[in-house]
């Protein structure tokens, strides 16, 4: 799949570390080009800029919530538990989780394991 249409596919499943980089890199992407595109409004004296940026934070959004439901698949989960996350308290839980869980090992109703660990873990010896 081209990686520009994976950026806001929600199909599949990510690993912790891909999930956390994904948003921070988001975060400072949308962030950066906002600042830029305030100064340029401010040195050009024109509000005609304000339209690309409504465009560079509904695309930040969505890449956020595909990325997020990603996450969700590889905990297992169903993609629509992302609207819990606009829960009070419960959203820190479910935030801890995406961050900190652990995925589900091998393949699921998902995808394969984005850790490409589909063999059955090691067996210790006595």
């Amino acid at each position: 799949m081209d990686p520009f249409i994976e950026l806001f596919s929600q199909e599949g499943r990510v690993n912790r570390g891909w999930y956390f980089f994904h948003i921070v890199l988001d975060d400072l992407v949308i962030i950066s080009l906002i600042v830029l595109i305030l100064t340029l409004s401010a040195v050009l004296s024109t509000p005609l800029l304000f339209l690309p940026m409504l465009g560079v934070i509904a695309g930040g959004i969505w890449s956020a919530i595909a990325v997020t439901v990603k996450r969700l698949h590889d905990l297992d989960r169903p993609g629509s538990h992302w609207w819990l996350l606009m829960v009070p308290i419960y959203n820190i839980y479910l935030g801890s989780v995406l961050l900190l869980g652990k995925g589900t090992h091998g393949p699921n109703r998902f995808g394969p394991d984005p850790l490409g660990m589909n063999a059955a873990p090691p067996r210790l010896h006595r």
